[in-house]
């Protein structure tokens, strides 16, 4: 499953298994949307050999064009009534107005997709178009598998669709590039709204029932974790509170830590620039060491969760939701986890705040890949820019003229059962990476003016937040998007972020040795944290780092840089 609106929508009715946000993943979510009905027209093919200049990207093909496709199901993927897989609103869209008619060839759980598609590729039997991993986009290239898309995606791709793939410095559209050609077209979302544990989120009724003051730097909310951990906030005469929760796979989860060594100006997991302009891998650099020094020692003095190794994210909810911490370093859909801790506490308060340094000064966020996954086409194809007449459909239906209540309800969220989720069903699908549907939140929710919110999802967001707000407490979590994208919107505009600088194919040395780096890494880290090893412990892990294939990376990705 996905994460959009980033990751708003998806996460109201998905489990744990979205905690990872913004992964490589096979499928994707999103907001509202745009696009003209499809004229009819001569196929894309003849109209080229014909000499035109500038086809319609929204002509509909006369005799019908037949692309095939593979899709990956999850459990909870429901289907609305009336529609399967093959034969859904989305692929009568394409058959009706633009004359593409969709074959899928097969699908598969969603655990297995990678397998059955790696597959498909090692036989060379490829579907016409398909979505896939960074590691699969690789293994294409190397085997001339891919359709050049540079051609038909300079005359059919919509200005909608240009507008979007030129935020943040076009990153999500160089990702399926090599050199000056483009191979491939990312399922792309904004890379704040995706980004893992950007924000503090402390109860505040804990705050005011202890007496304290909303923290002005880390050292105020070190000094916090510790009154919640040993002054009995939840009042029942136990210690039984715990002042910040994590889980085991803190440096990726979106209920992970990876915020808290922001705060110490250190990128674990991202490719960062050093003084000379070379990229250099965030996890070995000394600001690491310093904030796990910090982790050992909250640990030490019990204002960690003691169990957070055996936790995932779906027991770091159970927590919370249990009234047992107080702190957690979290996204801006955070409130998604704990509306049923509304329920059985109603005095219940969470607030965000930004991640901030011991000084007190606001600290940098570590942003991911703005790209969920890629698209691409079989080379030989013929009709290469049916993908890219697919993917101005869906920038249609998420984010221009056609991004309506009406259209809302049909293609992305069943309005009767908000647990189906059309837009699931869309061949090829992308997000919205502008980020404006959280500016109207904003705007309505200050205003208390409804009408402010025009996009489908940001109405629906005000929306739950009155009910809320009126006492519907099981959506208590839709009232907290509004501050939290107010806090984003600051330190986007004050430029308080760190892009990961690499964002290529995996490199060679990747493939082969990066399993084993990660493993390395998260396993050193997690010592040191439970003091388990000593902090001295990272400058060996630097070292076996480099030793065991990662001074290779880095050459590789610092080669990949210059070709950029």
């Amino acid at each position: 499953m996905k994460k959009s609106l980033v990751l708003l929508m998806c996460f109201v009715f998905a489990g744990s298994l979205l905690l990872t946000a913004c992964s490589d993943s096979n499928n994707s979510a999103s907001p509202g949307a745009s696009s003209s009905t499809a004229s009819s027209e001569p196929s894309s093919a003849s109209s080229e050999s014909s000499g035109e200049a500038t086809p319609d990207p929204n002509a509909k093909y006369d005799p019908p064009v037949t692309v095939t496709t593979v899709r990956a199901i999850t459990a909870d993927m429901k289907l609305p009534e009336g529609q399967t897989y093959e034969d859904n609103v989305w692929t009568r869209t394409l058959r009706d107005e633009y004359g593409i008619d969709t074959k899928v060839l097969w699908n598969v759980d969603g655990g297995q997709y990678d397998n059955k598609l790696n597959m498909s590729i090692a036989s060379g039997d490829l579907p016409d178009l398909m979505k896939v991993s960074s590691a699969q986009f690789k293994q294409l290239l190397e085997s001339d598998s891919l359709a050049d898309l540079t051609e038909v995606y300079e005359k059919y791709a919509s200005e909608e669709m240009k507008k979007q793939h030129a935020i943040g410095d076009g990153i999500a559209l160089k990702t399926g590039m090599i050199g000056d050609k483009l191979y491939a077209l990312p399922d792309a979302a904004s890379a704040i709204g995706g980004a893992p544990s950007t924000l503090i989120w402390i109860r505040a009724d804990w705050l005011k029932k202890l007496g304290l003051e909303e923290p002005k730097s880390l050292e105020d909310v070190f000094a916090i974790a510790r009154a919640f951990t040993k002054n009995d906030p939840d009042g029942n005469n136990k210690a039984d509170t715990t002042g910040i929760v994590f889980e085991k796979g803190f440096l990726s989860s979106g209920l992970g830590n990876r915020g808290l060594f922001n705060s110490f100006d250190a990128f674990p997991q991202s490719w960062i620039a050093d003084s000379t302009g070379n990229l250099v891998y965030g996890s070995i650099q000394p600001e690491v060491k310093t904030a796990l020094q910090a982790l050992q020692d909250l640990y030490k003095e019990g204002l960690l969760d003691k169990e957070f190794i055996v936790k995932d994210a779906g027991k770091v909810i159970e927590t919370l939701v249990a009234n047992k911490a107080g702190i957690a370093f979290g996204p801006h859909y955070f409130g998604q986890f704990i509306h049923q801790t509304k329920v059985q506490h109603p005095e219940v308060e969470w607030k965000p705040f930004p991640l901030m340094r011991l000084d007190g000064s606001q600290a940098k966020v570590s942003l991911n890949s703005p790209t969920l996954g890629q698209y691409v086409v079989r080379k030989g194809y013929s009709n290469p820019e049916v993908i890219v007449k697919m993917m101005n459909l869906a920038f249609d239906i998420t984010v221009g003229e056609r991004a309506t209540k009406e259209n809302y309800d049909k293609y992305m969220y069943d309005p009767k059962d908000g647990t189906i989720q059309i837009w699931n069903f869309a061949p090829v699908f992308s997000n919205d990476s502008t980020d404006a549907l959280f500016q109207q939140i904003i705007d309505a929710t200050e205003a208390n003016d409804p009408t402010l919110a025009k996009d489908a999802t940001a109405q629906l967001v005000i929306a739950n937040a009155k009910k809320a707000r009126e006492g519907e407490h099981s959506l208590y979590g839709w009232t907290l998007y509004s501050d939290a994208w107010k806090i984003y919107f600051d330190l986007m505009n004050k430029g308080l972020y760190v892009n990961n600088g690499f964002y290529g194919v995996p490199t060679p040395t990747m493939t082969d040795k990066q399993a084993t780096l990660d493993q390395l890494e998260l396993e050193t880290f997690s010592k040191i944290i439970m003091n388990a090893a000593p902090i001295d412990d990272f400058d060996k892990f630097v070292e076996n780092w480099k030793k065991l294939g990662g001074d290779q990376v880095t050459k590789e990705v610092n080669e990949w840089k210059q070709t950029m």
